[in-house]
């Protein structure tokens, strides 16, 4: 029997960890959650109050709103599966009911490979998420550690802030609490961001998975026709597996419109996020890099800027897999010698096929198409906005 929650068992430990795993709402976890949410959001509070006792030039609100919306991209995945937990509990439970329903051991290793797909994926993005997070963490006490071990002559200061905060205290007294302040919205934003994030991609894998189950079927009923001789009982079979592969492929698009239809708001305001953040972010790395020459700074920025697109791209990526494995079956239903099936038979693939001519995809609120194209555009967008921004500031 195919358990769908230990194919999430990574993800369930992210989740858990700020308090937003829909199977474990207790108390307490309301308590983690509230302290958890109000970490991040203070400390972008704390960022918006710079705007009150600094100059405000164009540089400043670039610099400051290049770190600010990062936070708000983390912070969209943490309220929202907060506020969707019942939604994604509801995943789980439908991706668990579908499965049970899969007896074929075949059908059965198909929805393992991609629930292990997705794990894979998601150890791959942990892995890059701790070591930009170990930078991140180093990047305020570099210059200390260069001076000391390249013994340089020249003095450095201890600690160096690089994400503009304002706390109405003396920073050198306070600066361990502002820094732990920083390092725990840090590991918070990026747990809900990669936990959230690869949850739901994951949960697109398994939609991959039913519809590579629906094409398995339908090669299944043609290469019964082929192997056996036409009659009554053949015929009653191949209707049979016939069904069951239509049912599957429905059943899969059903659950990717119901993620879509929970998730619209969400991905829509990560969408103008993640562009506003890519072309702020690149912007600080080309004007630190010409004119400060802050590595530190640099650094901080390519890093957010570096998320931003493996994000998009992932969230792109699963979108475009989605509609490959839609016209799977369809593929196959052209490919194989369907009419050397029974007449009735024919007519039910006909009928399939026809419906093929309607490409499927998943789109946010009917506008944008989660693809690798859509993420061309995404790209295009920032660069665009980063190239105006830039030219006005020259």
């Amino acid at each position: 029997m195919i358990s769908i929650v230990e194919h999430f068992r990574l993800h369930r430990t992210f989740l858990l960890v700020i308090g937003i795993w829909p199977y474990n709402q207790s108390k307490f976890v309301e308590l983690q959650f509230s302290l958890f949410f109000a970490v991040p959001h203070s400390f972008i509070i704390f960022q918006l109050t710079s705007f009150i006792t600094s100059e405000c030039t164009v540089d400043l609100i670039i610099k400051i709103l290049s770190t600010i919306f990062f936070f708000l991209i983390c912070e969209v995945h943490h309220t929202s599966f907060w506020i969707n937990a019942y939604t994604v509990k509801c995943f789980v439970e439908r991706l668990q009911h579908v499965c049970n329903d899969i007896k074929d051991e075949n059908e059965i290793a198909i929805i393992e490979k991609y629930g292990n797909s997705a794990e894979y994926i998601t150890i791959i993005l942990t892995l890059f998420a701790v070591c930009c997070v170990i930078i991140i963490t180093v990047l305020p006490f570099l210059p200390w550690i260069l001076g000391t071990f390249l013994l340089a002559n020249e003095s450095r200061p201890f600690h160096n802030m690089l994400i503009v905060t304002e706390y109405f205290v003396d920073k050198e007294k306070h600066f361990y609490l502002i820094i732990l302040h920083t390092y725990a919205s840090i590991y918070i934003g990026v747990t809900a961001m990669v936990g959230g994030g690869m949850m739901l991609a994951s949960y697109l894998k398994h939609i991959c998975g039913l519809f590579s189950i629906a094409s398995y079927r339908m090669e299944q009923t043609i290469m019964l026709n082929s192997h056996e001789k036409a009659n009554g009982r053949n015929e009653m079979e191949m209707n049979k597996k016939l069904r069951h592969a239509v049912d599957v492929h429905r059943t899969a698009i059903e659950l990717s419109e119901f993620f879509m239809s929970n998730f619209n708001g969400t991905y829509i305001c990560l969408i103008v996020i993640a562009v506003i953040c890519l072309c702020l972010n690149l912007y600080e790395v080309f004007q630190t890099t010409l004119l400060r020459g802050n590595v530190e700074e640099i650094l901080l920025h390519l890093i957010f800027a570096s998320a931003i697109v493996l994000y998009t791209f992932v969230a792109n990526y699963t979108g475009e897999e989605i509609m490959h494995h839609y016209n799977d079956m369809f593929s196959m239903a052209y490919s194989v010698q369907w009419y050397t099936a029974p007449i009735r038979i024919q007519r039910l693939i006909l009928f399939l096929l026809q419906r093929s001519c309607k490409v499927y995809r998943l789109k946010i609120a009917g506008i944008f198409i989660t693809s690798l194209e859509g993420f061309a555009s995404l790209s295009t967008a920032s660069l665009s906005y980063f190239t105006v921004i830039y030219s006005t500031r020259e």
